[in-house]
């Protein structure tokens, strides 16, 4: 009986601890086995070292420990590392793996995986800041404007008529009624939209269709096509493709550099991509596939993406030798430039909602001011 209790516990951890198996920890995973990898260390003996260093030799549990000890069991019984890795690591981490094994250099392939995990860490944090600091400012105004239109201007009208206000008392007691009537619609329609806009980005797009479908499922999906295009020309559209489009550039440089073919490595990123992002591979697959160069399938394809100047340049880039190498080169130029976009709308955003917070509390103070000298004047 004990014995059972303690297997299923065993379990129940090993689970617990797997799940925990995130970003940091793939890193520390990959960084691990490139040193040993480069010493010349056998993969299986690679694996056992990693996972006993982790584990302060199978004293401990740890989610690299875990994941060390689940693949080298399966490549020991000749499964290839990528299968094995399979339900450890992301499809586009796993596709540099399959392709590290084919070509002899897992190093490389784990190098090319931390930098893709580094550059989303990166991405995650610049979104945050665009939006954590604005939403509190935000949050902050507009409690007092609450304040206000409940508080403030209600007590200072039992003093003075406001029909004689003038200036920025005027200005509050307007604000005020706003608020008061149509304070809660405002905020639920703005929250709401905010919500559902954020929640549609992954998924608001054209319609699966083929050439069967009926003209008026075409015709729809044209229409969403077209809508999703002219969206993404204002934020939060814009920054979701222009990230999304850089990762997209960044995963097919290092997947072409590493030997994967352009439809092969296409097809990978299909894979548990998001309807938005599989509308555009799948537009991208059909250009190549139909003898295109890469960048006349992104110029055909009709979405703008990742976008058209990015287009022009791998239009032109993709007729040379060297593609490879110099799409590496263009999409890493392209990621940096993107991050400098964001976070010039990042600190855009931060600092529009510190003036309009400053603005508005500039106003209450002078409303607070004048209407005390308007009360005074009365008595």
């Amino acid at each position: 009986m004990l014995s059972t209790f303690t297997d299923a516990y065993n379990r129940l951890a090993d689970a617990f601890y797997a799940k925990q198996f995130g970003k940091n920890e793939r890193i520390q995973f990959y960084e691990s086995l490139m040193g040993i990898l480069e010493d010349g260390v056998p993969l299986d003996e690679a694996l056992y070292t990693v996972g006993k260093a982790f584990s302060d030799n199978g004293q401990k549990r740890h989610p690299v420990a875990l994941a060390c000890a689940d693949i080298a069991q399966s490549v020991k019984g000749g499964v290839t590392l990528a299968d094995s890795c399979t339900r450890w690591v992301p499809y586009d981490e796993n596709s540099l793996i399959t392709s590290g094994e084919k070509t002899g250099n897992l190093a490389q392939a784990f190098r090319d995986c931390v930098r893709i995990i580094e550059v989303r860490q990166r991405i995650a944090k610049l979104v945050a800041s665009a939006t954590v600091l604005p939403s509190i400012v935000w949050s902050v105004m507009a409690a007092l404007l609450y304040v206000i239109a409940m508080w403030m201007v209600p007590s200072m009208t039992r003093r003075s008529d406001p029909q004689a206000w003038t200036g920025v008392p005027a200005l509050l007691y307007a604000l005020s009624n706003f608020v008061s009537h149509y304070g809660v619609v405002t905020l639920i329609g703005v929250v709401g939209f905010i919500l559902l806009s954020v929640a549609t980005l992954p998924v608001f797009c054209g319609l699966p269709v083929s050439a069967a479908s009926p003209g008026w499922k075409l015709h729809l999906a044209s229409l969403l096509q077209t809508l999703r295009v002219r969206a993404e020309r204002l934020p939060p559209w814009s920054v979701y493709k222009a990230i999304h489009g850089s990762i997209f550039l960044l995963n097919m440089a290092v997947m072409l550099r590493s030997g994967i073919n352009q439809l092969d490595a296409l097809s990978t990123l299909q894979r548990n991509a998001s309807p938005w992002l599989k509308e555009r591979l799948s537009a991208i697959h059909y250009g190549v596939s139909a003898g295109k160069n890469f960048g006349s399938a992104l110029k055909l394809s009709g979405h703008e993406f990742p976008d058209p100047m990015a287009m022009h340049f791998l239009e032109v880039l993709a007729t040379r030798k060297g593609f490879a190498e110099s799409m590496e080169r263009f999409s890493n130029r392209w990621l940096e430039q993107t991050l400098q976009r964001v976070e010039v709308i990042a600190k855009s955003l931060i600092g529009a909602s510190s003036i309009a917070m400053g603005i508005m509390m500039i106003l209450v103070v002078i409303g607070i001011f004048q209407l005390a000298g308007t009360v005074t004047e009365t008595l």
